[in-house]
């Protein structure tokens, strides 16, 4: 039976990180500059994927292992979000740490800190 959408008085900083989280990402902390972090962080990592470019986003794509992966700035969350697509699960996942690695690694060089998020 459908339940209705709890009430949400931190917005930003709790309620959508902690639902986020299952959804998967690379997380920001929440400041006034996040998104023209995530904008540095989507041009450096196109100089080192083979890549389609969507509106503000990322479509890698790969043979090793065969799949693709969405890389995007979250709209109204300070983090990037990975989402993969792999011919089985366990591909999907493989191409999902592949690149959330690869984007801790842009963000380490960027000088952007990942935070923290509630599990």
């Amino acid at each position: 039976m459908p339940q209705a959408r709890r009430e949400k008085k931190d917005h930003l900083i709790y309620a959508d990180v902690v639902d986020s989280k299952s959804k998967a990402g690379v997380w920001m902390g929440e400041r006034a500059s996040f998104q023209e972090k995530q904008d540095r962080i989507i041009e450096a990592l196109k100089e080192r994927t083979d890549w389609v470019e969507l509106q503000n986003s990322i479509m890698v794509i790969g043979t090793e292992p065969a799949g693709i992966t969405v890389i995007a700035p979250n709209p109204t969350l300070p983090g990037v979000i990975v989402l993969a697509d792999g011919g089985s699960p366990a591909t999907s996942a493989k191409l999902q740490a592949a690149a959330e690695k690869r984007v801790r690694e842009v963000m380490g060089e960027l000088g952007i800190a990942e935070e923290e998020t509630a599990a």
